[in-house]
C-alpha cells in the first residue's frame, strides 16, 4: 500500500507540474492510472492540506490567464464546469470578477478589434455575427446587443468620414 501511495503521490506531483489542476482532474488522472479509491483519496487530502490542490485558487487563476481573452462570465463557468470545479465554487469565483467581466467595454473592444470582419456586409448579417461572436464568448444577450449598437454604429461613422 506505501508503495502504491507513493507512486500515485508521483504521478500527482508531475501531473501537476505542467499546471494548476483542479481537484476533479487531479482524481480523474489517477483514476485513469488505476490507483485505489483510498489511495486517490489519501493523495488528493494530502496535496490539499500542502495547498498544492485548491479548486478556488484554480478557479480564480483560470479566469485571471483569460481576462485578456475577452470571455464572459457565462463561457468562463462553462469552462471551470467542465474542469471539475464545484458550481458553488464557481459562482463565488465568478463574483469577485463581476466588474471586470460584465463591463460593456471588454464586448465594445473585442468587436472593435474584428471590425474590419463586418465593414462591406448587410446590416443585418454584420449584427447576426457580431452577436455570434460574443454569444460564444459568454455575453449575455442585453450586453451583447448594446455592444453590437455601439460598435454599428462607429463603422456606420466612419463610412459616412470616408
Amino acid at each position: 500500500m506505501d508503495d502504491q501511495l507513493q507512486k500515485a503521490k508521483d504521478a500527482a506531483y508531475r501531473y501537476l507540474s505542467y499546471r494548476a489542476r483542479s481537484v476533479a482532474e487531479v482524481r480523474d488522472k489517477l483514476k485513469e492510472k488505476e490507483f485505489a479509491a483510498e489511495v486517490v483519496a489519501e493523495v488528493i487530502d494530502d496535496l490539499q492540506r500542502q495547498k498544492l490542490l485548491d479548486d478556488r485558487e484554480f478557479a480564480r487563476r483560470w479566469i485571471e490567464a483569460r481576462l485578456q481573452r475577452a470571455n464572459g462570465a457565462r463561457k468562463l463557468a462553462q469552462d471551470l464546469r467542465h474542469k471539475g470545479v464545484a458550481t458553488g465554487v464557481i459562482d463565488e469565483v465568478i463574483a469577485e470578477y463581476a466588474g471586470v467581466l460584465d463591463s460593456s467595454e471588454r464586448a465594445v473592444e473585442l468587436l472593435s478589434k474584428q471590425a474590419w470582419r463586418y465593414r462591406g456586409l448587410a446590416p443585418d448579417k454584420a449584427k447576426r455575427r457580431m452577436l455570434g461572436l460574443l454569444a460564444r464568448r459568454g455575453c449575455d444577450q442585453e450586453m451583447a446587443r448594446a455592444a453590437v449598437e455601439q460598435v454599428w454604429q462607429e463603422l456606420a461613422n466612419e463610412v459616412e468620414g470616408d
